[in-house]
């Protein structure tokens, strides 16, 4: 073993950059296991680092620590052999500490390092070779070990840039909606935290980072009256404005869920609605509509949906891959021809480093550089297969999809910012299907239909009947339109609640228009008009579509849609056309303009017919006429007798 005496070196040019973690709660979750606070990791030259790290209580004894160097790595699949415990590569190199010696940061221990390429003189470690090597850190005391760990660092070529590996860590946030069931908008505990660690990682990781959002999470925030909210939506909007956002439904859907249900309509329109309020949110955001993260499995009609909205990249997160596409290598392109011989690309997440990113939180920056020890790994072994490394792409993320823990996305930014042949990617890049590529089949089999679809085509057709008798201006449009979105989420369960809240609130429309309370009528003409007296309850004008029908009665015109002022009585004016004298019953029927929804029950109107009666007006008036010409005759008789001579008698 080398003692760690000559550490009191010349200068010596580090190309290594630690990292400079603030410790992680999650320590109490380890027991005997050594917490990494930072270290180094890619080596390019002579370098003079250190390795902060946290004891656990059962260790606080310790009299000694050792960082081991081990053996190159061959494959990634020793690496992971090694990482979880099946191997033990031969130990090549040591140096040792007495922690009495050692400076401290807080409960931290800092043990200095030198790191050597190739020069097997020196008092450090010596990496003789480019690769990923082994790392283990104990620390002991007289007779017995008390705790370690392993960790990773690797010795790169700076020269070894002509085979560039894309690799792109993604992170698409999906959540419960934050509308609620009585139509109030809460951005949960949950959504706020989710969207925070985003806005950390966005600050923190200043490569390339292939993002989705949830579109309503961001109308959610901007609804909110909590003013921590409105600096968090300020803050995300100034951040992702500067980053290539992947779009997405207004909230969660899942389109092989939707085609094998008959739901292409209303996925299209929350497609729509997703990149309309995107863009209404951060109108600079650059956007890339051509590709879909997929959190649940595709099927052929899925794929075919997506594709007539212009979609023809898939991207499918671990808990949306199944036994149909699973291939030894995920990180290779692949193709997938439909029924009509389109063709759509298809990358997966590697599994393997999912499986890190969902527990990152355990042990953030020990999970960051195992995750940047994979990706190293994963480009030796691919490009010693000579796969086109245009048809390469290394996809990061969690099962969900969901952000790791910031540090240990803080970790993999610094450890690969630098590394020569790996290139980050936020997927923005279109990655044109190919037929030469491997080829994997998405599956035939529909989806089960799940129950709360059932009533959202009724929902859907009712909701645009009773739109028709709101003014454009209505907020309950939106609000409808946010219980629609709500229901068809696949991030909500229980979706009855929101179907009862939708229904009270098309309640009080439809209940907010009142019959007249005369229902008898005289008519005394064969042409008259019926007069309606029609209240409407509501704070808002309504449009109603007003049908009567009588068998003794003719209607000439069609069925009049009347606006109803607010809170007020309208009369409305119907024509009619008497076909027979007497008693005529009268069916009236409020309905919604397109007559598809009857607002009330029908109602029973009841006309009396008297076509004589219509005559009075014009027999008056022969009467009247008649009386003045009598008059007439008699005062001209009266005048020429007045004015006439005396008559001369002859006796």
């Amino acid at each position: 073993m080398k003692r760690f005496t000559a550490l009191i070196f010349a200068v010596v040019f580090l190309v290594v950059v630690p990292f400079n973690n603030q410790k992680s709660s999650a320590e109490n979750d380890f027991t005997n296991t050594i917490l990494i606070v930072s270290q180094p990791f890619a080596v390019v030259s002579f370098a003079s680092s250190e390795f902060v790290i946290t004891l656990p209580p059962e260790a606080a004894r310790a009299t000694t620590i050792d960082i081991s160097l081990h053996r190159r790595v061959n494959s990634r699949d020793s690496l992971q052999a090694i990482s979880q415990g099946g191997l033990t590569p031969k130990m090549i190199d040591t140096v040792t500490y007495n922690t009495s010696a050692l400076l401290t940061q807080g409960d931290d221990l800092v043990l200095p390092i030198l790191l050597s390429p190739g020069q097997a003189a020196t008092a450090g470690l010596d990496l003789k070779a480019y690769g990923v090597f082994p790392v283990s850190i104990t620390a002991r005391d007289s007779s017995q070990t008390l705790a370690s760990t392993l960790t990773f660092i690797a010795r790169v070529n700076p020269a070894d840039t002509s085979q560039s590996l894309a690799t792109a860590l993604v992170i698409a946030e999906q959540a419960p909606p934050s509308l609620q069931p009585d139509g109030t908008t809460l951005v949960s505990k949950e959504t706020r935290s989710a969207m925070q660690r985003l806005l950390d990682i966005m600050n923190s990781f200043q490569a390339p980072l292939a993002i989705s959002i949830q579109p309503e999470t961001l109308a959610s925030l901007a609804l909110s009256d909590d003013s921590a909210d409105v600096t968090l939506l300020a803050d995300l909007q100034n951040a992702l404005a500067k980053r290539t956002v992947i779009t997405d439904t207004y909230v969660p859907m899942n389109p092989s869920l939707s085609a094998d249900n008959k739901q292409n309509a209303l996925f299209e329109r929350q497609q729509k609605r997703g990149v309309d309020e995107l863009q209404k949110m951060i109108p600079s955001v650059a956007s890339t509509n051509t590709l879909w993260i997929a959190h649940h499995a595709i099927t052929s009609s899925g794929a075919a949906l997506l594709g007539t909205l212009g979609i023809d990249s898939i991207l499918l997160l671990a808990q949306a891959q199944d036994g149909a596409l699973k291939m030894r290598e995920t990180a290779t392109i692949a193709h997938s021809q439909l029924s009509d011989n389109s063709l759509f690309s298809v990358r997966r997440a590697d599994s393997a480093i999912t499986a890190l990113l969902d527990r990152s939180a355990t042990n953030p920056v020990r999970i960051g550089i195992l995750v940047a020890a994979e990706v190293l790994a994963a480009r030796h072994d691919l490009l010693a297969d000579e796969t086109p490394v245009q048809d390469l792409a290394l996809v990061l993320a969690t099962t969900t999809g969901a952000a790791p823990d910031q540090q240990t996305v803080a970790t993999l930014a610094t450890a690969l910012g630098t590394v020569p042949g790996i290139t980050l990617s936020d997927l923005s890049t279109r990655a044109t299907p190919l037929s030469t590529t491997p080829s994997v089949v998405f599956s035939s089999k529909g989806s089960l239909r799940a129950s709360k679809l059932s009533a959202l085509n009724d929902l859907i057709t009712e909701q645009k009947s009773l739109i028709a008798m709101l003014d454009t201006t209505d907020p309950r449009i939106q609000l409808w339109d946010n219980y629609v979105s709500a229901i068809s989420a696949t991030t909500v369960k229980a979706s009855n609640p929101y179907i009862s809240g939708l229904r009270a609130s098309q309640r009080e429309v439809t209940s907010a228009v009142s019959r007249p309370s005369k229902n008898k009528f005289t008519l005394g003409s064969t042409k008259a008009d019926i007069r309606l007296q029609l209240r409407n309850t509501s704070t808002s004008p309504l449009a109603v579509r007003v049908v009567l029908s009588s068998p003794k009665l003719k209607f000439p015109d069609k069925p009049p849609v009347i606006v109803l002022a607010a809170q007020s009585t309208t009369e409305v004016v119907v024509r009619t056309v008497v076909k027979s004298k007497g008693v005529s019953n009268i069916i009236l029927r409020l309905t919604t303009p397109d007559g598809k929804i009857e607002l009330t029950s029908p109602t029973l109107l009841i006309a009396r017919v008297n076509v004589l009666a219509g005559l009075g007006q014009p027999i008056s008036l022969v009467i009247l006429i008649g009386l003045l010409l009598w008059w007439a005759l008699s005062w001209r008789s009266a005048r020429r007798a007045k004015t006439s001579p005396p008559t001369t008698t002859v006796l």
